[in-house]
């Protein structure tokens, strides 16, 4: 399954992983990580690990991508 591309399955608040890296530009790998080690918040109900939408913009400031405010 090397290569194979995460896809998105379930709906509701937050993002997946694969979500969140598709939104970012992430590498997948990278956002995965990142969350393993607490430095992407993260919240597990129901088995489901999700990204709060606030963690967006915490994460692409920290890495110098600034976000576009709507005009």
């Amino acid at each position: 399954m090397a290569g194979q591309r995460k896809t998105t399955k379930r709906t509701g608040p937050g993002y997946s992983i694969a979500a969140f890296s598709r939104v970012t530009g992430m590498p997948y790998r990278r956002v995965e990580k990142a969350v393993a080690a607490g430095e992407i918040a993260s919240v597990t109900l129901g088995g489901v690990r999700r990204i709060p939408e606030t963690e967006r913009d915490r994460i692409l400031r920290a890495y110098g991508i600034e976000t576009q405010a709507a005009e």
